[in-house]
């Protein structure tokens, strides 16, 4: 199964298909596959580099959830494997954990109810009609995990904290690196049992250090 995303505008010029209908000659070399859009938005800081910012608006949701490799649909999910298949044929997988992809049926799906989404990404589903990202089916939505980093601050409630109000609305500001006035964020997972996942996202906003405030 191919898996495809639809990629945010300042990513296109960097990412191809992986595959054409046409064969190429026997000449030219395959093109590379292109990196997962989790890869691509995947959390590229860490403490040492957050040394030259402020933090500010750090906020964290919990969910809990369903996830099954890709040999693992049936036959829980066999209603809607058929569906499924369909919406991701010749679509890049937008990787696991990480963004990384395991290839083959080490790939994972997370099943959610539409009910217990954020308001924010059930919003973005409606408005968003091309994306690839996430299948809806009636009241569930399948998505793999690295589909949540490309819409992270979606996933994140507003923190409890002055001038935050709205700081993570929108994907204007979001950076998977630190910069002046950027919303970064991270997710983590944990396997609770059997087919089931309780993964975070967090998100917080950074600010360049001022001379003045380094004294």
């Amino acid at each position: 199964m191919r898996f495809l995303s639809l990629l945010p505008p300042a990513l296109l010029a960097t990412t191809a298909y992986a595959n054409s209908d046409a064969s190429p000659p026997s000449s030219t070399p395959a093109a590379d596959e292109p990196t997962p859009v989790g890869a691509l938005w995947t959390a590229q800081w860490d403490a040492t580099t957050l040394q030259p910012y402020t933090q500010h608006c750090h906020s964290k949701n919990t969910y809990n959830a369903k996830i099954y490799k890709l040999n693992e649909l049936y036959p829980d999910l066999k209603d809607q494997a058929p569906q499924l298949k369909v919406f991701y044929n010749k679509q890049l997988y937008a990787g696991s954990w990480g963004g990384i992809d395991v290839h083959g049926t080490g790939r994972e799906l997370i099943q959610m109810n539409m009910a217990d989404m954020p308001y924010k990404v059930r919003e973005w589903l409606k408005t968003e009609m091309l994306q690839r990202h996430y299948s809806v089916q009636d009241d569930m939505v399948f998505f793999a995990p690295g589909a949540i980093y490309p819409i992270l601050p979606l996933w994140v409630d507003d923190a409890e904290e002055a001038g935050c109000e709205g700081a993570f609305d929108g994907l204007e500001g979001y950076s998977n690196e630190p910069r002046d006035g950027a919303v970064i964020g991270k997710v983590g997972h944990t396997n609770t049992g059997e087919k089931e996942v309780r993964f975070t996202v967090e998100a917080l906003k950074v600010k360049a250090k001022s001379e003045r405030n380094e004294l």
